[in-house]
């Protein structure tokens, strides 16, 4: 039976702004000088398989199972099989898919549908497996767990009529069935790019300013309870529009329009510390204690989550226009590509680069690991395999 939250009519209570009762930001330590950008000659690559898709590739693919996944711009969603890019499925409905919203895992892959639907597919055939209708549209990543599937909504976006005063809903669904399990309607006129983390999911957007004009944006980030939708807190700040969501340990992480990382208690949504070098700030990654990510002054960085003290921090090539896409952790290596096509593997512990390949391609979006591979999608609608490792 589908249960409906409207949270903020439920729970006043609990309605908190961390913002307001937050201490003055912190500013951590950090190293003196970054680890150079190497100056040796980079290995110029073939790749292993190319596989020629349907349209642009602006979200970064994934690897479920034996499969790599990718969706296009133009609504469809591929799966290549990893060793060789031979082609499995593709799924390419008459209301195209939303590519930023593509997530998935070695069962399932679920996406957004123009028209405020939600589906997921087999991931091994293609076979659609449930379809709903939200009456809202999915255009930002989806979180798949084994269990639940967390879709963010937006009420502006690409092809819709922008509605800022609106109210943009998470729904949990059942990963088995598609039944809506709860349905928190929220502030934000967008939500992007949820995150679990225990019993909470996180997640982030922004909303209008009141008494200013059209299009005025602030960010909010809240913390729901997975059981029910119910709030646990929320976190406004004057930083625009909502890039990213993490979280990892007892912290949650964001970064917006401002370029500057927020590392927020996960207990109660108050600041730890933000750290902003006034560059195009990236998706991170987090491992034991850590988190990664570069920045657009052509450095990638290690900081610890609690404290935000900088641990290491590596200069990559200025031809490289810096990291983008998330970066992927494979043992003690930290791997990342380039909008000009080279890869970069650094040392988790130091930030020395233990690799450094030049494709000759050009990248949107991140990439994806796959055994020795590192696969990379272009705006020409190819995927590529590199051996890496």
């Amino acid at each position: 039976m589908q249960k409906i939250f409207r949270i903020f009519a439920i729970v006043p209570a609990l309605l908190v702004s961390a913002c307001a009762s937050s201490p003055e930001p912190v500013t951590p330590s950090v190293s003196e000088s970054p680890t150079p950008a190497s100056t040796s000659a980079p290995s110029v690559a073939a790749p292993v398989w190319t596989a020629q898709l349907s349209g642009a590739v602006n979200a970064a693919p994934f690897v479920a199972g034996d499969r790599v996944i990718a969706a296009t711009a133009g609504g469809s969603i591929h799966a290549v099989h990893a060793e060789t890019g031979v082609p499995a499925w593709d799924f390419s409905p008459a209301e195209k898919v939303w590519d930023a919203s593509v997530n998935g895992d070695e069962a399932r892959i679920c996406a957004g549908q123009a028209g405020g639907k939600l589906t997921c597919l087999d991931a091994q055939t293609g076979q659609p497996l449930w379809t709903i209708d939200l009456g809202l549209e999915v255009q930002s990543r989806i979180a798949v767990t084994p269990d639940r599937v967390y879709a963010p909504t937006t009420l502006a976006g690409s092809g819709l009529t922008n509605d800022y005063s609106g109210q943009a809903s998470l729904f949990a669904v059942n990963t088995a069935t598609g039944e809506i399990i709860w349905e928190a309607v929220t502030e934000n006129y967008i939500l992007r790019r949820p995150v679990v983390n225990g019993d909470a999911v996180i997640v982030g957007g922004a909303y209008q300013v009141g008494g200013q004009s059209t299009g005025t944006v602030a960010s909010r980030i809240y913390a729901l309870n997975t059981s029910d939708g119910s709030l646990r807190w929320k976190y406004e700040s004057n930083d625009g529009l909502v890039r990213w969501v993490d979280s990892d340990g007892e912290t949650a992480f964001f970064s917006a329009a401002t370029e500057i990382v927020y590392a927020l208690s996960l207990v109660d949504g108050k600041l730890l510390w933000q750290y902003g070098p006034g560059y195009w700030m990236q998706f991170p990654a987090m491992q034991s204690g850590r988190i990664f990510f570069g920045s657009g002054d052509e450095n990638f960085q290690a900081h610890e989550t609690i404290t935000g003290r900088q641990i290491w921090k590596h200069a990559i090539n200025m031809s490289a226009l810096n990291q983008i896409g998330r970066p992927l952790i494979d043992g003690n290596r930290i791997w990342f590509n380039s909008v000009t096509g080279e890869i970069y593997a650094l040392n988790l512990e130091d930030g020395k680069q233990v690799q450094y390949v030049f494709t000759g391609k050009t990248a949107r979006v991140g990439g994806a690991l796959f055994n020795s591979f590192y696969i990379l999608g272009d705006p020409e609608g190819k995927l590529y395999a590199f051996t890496v490792q």
